[in-house]
């Protein structure tokens, strides 16, 4: 049975709050979510992502789910930290992470449903394993080295108003107590990723 809300999961979620002012606006929407060199009004490519508008934080963060201007699932602010964060990995590593944020969105929006929604979260957390622990047993390879659902950086910088942290929390909290199994074989592993990996592997 897994243990879904940890010390370390409350102290990140802690420091997010600390780090918003009164209109909900945390530090994570400066520096390594910035352009960094390139113009906040998007477009440019970085490592084969075309970057969307770095969105007015005040705007952004007034709502629960943010701004999302290409309506792929991915907040715009978080979109383009993960663009960053991975522009010297392998696309995959950007996609786990696109994936991960999709299925953070999808959570929130409704804590009430947690024990329908944490699939897409489950399956996202697997995905980011077989790329970590297993993708070698196919023959393919390990291209990212730490969990992405639990890093300190994204927490913070996906859950960076008091309202998407309580949503988190909430999500959470209506999964203490039950039992949730992970995939039975590698290959139910890499079948959870949403993405074309063949294609990404050039395969």
């Amino acid at each position: 049975m897994k243990k879904l809300v940890t010390l370390s999961l409350v102290l990140a979620l802690a420091l997010a709050v600390n780090g918003c002012d009164k209109k909900g606006n945390g530090s994570s929407n400066t520096g390594t979510s910035t352009s960094g060199g390139y113009s906040p009004e998007g477009g440019e490519r970085v490592n084969g992502f075309v970057l969307p508008p770095y969105p007015d934080p005040e705007i952004n963060d007034s709502t629960l789910l943010g701004i999302d201007s290409n309506d792929n699932g991915v907040r715009d602010d978080v979109e383009r930290w993960l663009i960053f964060k991975y522009k010297d990995h392998h696309k995959i590593a950007t996609h786990i992470g696109f994936q991960v944020a999709r299925a953070s969105q999808i959570v929130i929006q409704d804590p009430s449903k947690a024990q329908e929604t944490t699939k897409v979260m489950e399956a996202a957390q697997a995905c980011n394993s077989y790329f970590r622990n297993y993708a070698d047993s196919f023959n393919e390879p390990l291209l990212i080295d730490h969990s992405i659902v639990t890093s300190t950086a994204f927490k913070s910088m996906q859950f960076n108003t008091v309202e998407r942290i309580e949503a988190y929390l909430t999500y959470n909290k209506k999964l203490s107590g039950g039992v949730y199994s992970l995939p039975d074989s590698i290959e139910a592993y890499r079948t959870s990723c949403d993405f074309d990996i063949d294609a990404l592997l050039g395969k």
